[in-house]
């Protein structure tokens, strides 16, 4: 009997611990998080025509890339060589997308620029031109969603070069153009044709090195003898620097205004040591606009031991980090970076309806600047 007991009470105390166990919470098993890995297809010009751009862009994306991973993005950056061509441009956009990229942001001319909106269009993988001023926004007006610019567009670059003639009160300017960014050059010269009361005292272009390679000098030597207050230059590569140092030479003393690239790096133009040189860039260290811009600088120059570039370069680190930040959030993509707003080393981005960056408002502005007496002053 007191076996029986004993028994009977084992049991009705093991089933009393079951149902205690069944009606207690349950921790659930944690699996471990894993971020997806966003890879980003960046496009830069290796060889060819715009090779000087092209290291600055390799560089400064590989410095995003590093970046964005301390912030927590999982980003994989994969570069091919667009070189200064659209075709090629179109062969190394189509095998990124082969490699799987969710975008692809880069390219330098407008031809190129052009070219990969229409394959972003017919591939379905967006695009956003860090560079390229061409217009872009008549693709998205035609019904391709697909393409983006987190550059200026060409209106955006007159209106600096207007402000910056209205700041220094100049009476005259002459208009410097480059072949090889004659889309550019063109875009950007009519705004300022229409835009400043300064008079126009003539318009000269400068052949490209491969057709004619000290052609910089004859219009160099040219503009020495004009009277003129202001050359805007169209030049943004190792052309320009050639055309200040040789026109300086013939005896010309007219303010350049770059339209930055080579011209805005801080020792390079010490180097040259020519008063007198103004530029736009996107942005300088001189005048933070985030907590990216010092970051980007001294990154840049502690992981390359140069000057940061402040436009290409800058623009194409800006734009892995904005799809990097839009991508994250697991969504459709071109709706994200339709609606949201991204942190670069600009500024802050947001785009309109054509998916043109809003340039010129208090979040997100070009900066002048000029170099004299051996150093950068910041005049806006």
């Amino acid at each position: 009997m007191t076996k029986k007991l004993g028994s009977c009470l084992g049991l009705i105390l093991g089933l009393a611990s079951l149902l205690l166990f069944c009606a207690a919470p349950q921790v659930p098993t944690q699996t471990p998080q894993t971020i997806p890995e966003i890879k980003i297809g960046v496009l830069v010009p290796k060889t060819g025509e715009f090779s000087s751009a092209g290291v600055v862009m390799e560089n400064a994306a590989k410095l995003a890339e590093k970046h964005a991973r301390e912030m927590g993005y999982n980003i994989k950056i994969i570069i091919h060589d667009c070189g200064d061509k659209p075709e090629m441009t179109k062969t190394a956009f189509l095998s990124l997308v082969k490699e799987g990229v969710v975008a692809i942001v880069g390219t330098y001319s407008s031809p190129q620029a052009m070219m990969a909106a229409d394959i972003a269009n017919e591939s379905k993988v967006v695009f956003m031109a860090s560079v390229a001023s061409a217009d872009l926004e008549g693709k998205v007006k035609g019904g391709n969603r697909y393409v983006f610019r987190n550059a200026y567009n060409t209106s955006y670059w007159g209106i600096l070069a207007v402000e910056f003639l209205e700041i220094t009160g100049a009476k005259s300017y002459y208009l410097v153009g480059y072949e090889p960014l004659k889309t550019f050059n063109l875009g950007m010269f009519g705004i300022i044709k229409n835009l400043t009361k300064a008079e126009l005292r003539g318009e000269s272009w400068v052949k490209s090195p491969s057709v004619s390679p000290e052609d910089y000098k004859r219009v160099a030597r040219e503009l020495a003898k004009i009277d003129v207050e202001v050359i805007v230059l169209g030049d943004p590569g190792l052309g320009g620097v050639d055309f200040v140092r040789e026109y300086r030479l013939a005896g010309g003393n007219a303010t350049i205004y770059s339209v930055g690239g080579m011209l805005a790096l801080p020792d390079l133009l010490k180097e040259l040591n020519v008063s007198g040189i103004a530029f736009q860039a996107a942005a300088l260290e001189l005048k933070a606009k985030t907590n990216l811009t010092k970051k980007y600088f001294e990154d840049y120059r502690k992981d390359y031991g140069k000057e940061a570039n402040n436009y290409a370069g800058i623009l194409t680190y800006d734009a892995i980090l904005i799809v990097a930040q839009a991508a994250a959030k697991g969504e459709d993509l071109v709706s994200e970076l339709e609606k949201g707003t991204f942190i670069g080393a600009a500024g802050i981005y947001e785009f309109n309806e054509n998916h043109q960056a809003k340039w010129g408002t208090e979040k997100l502005r070009g900066t002048i600047g000029i170099f004299k007496d051996g150093k950068i002053e910041v005049i806006s």
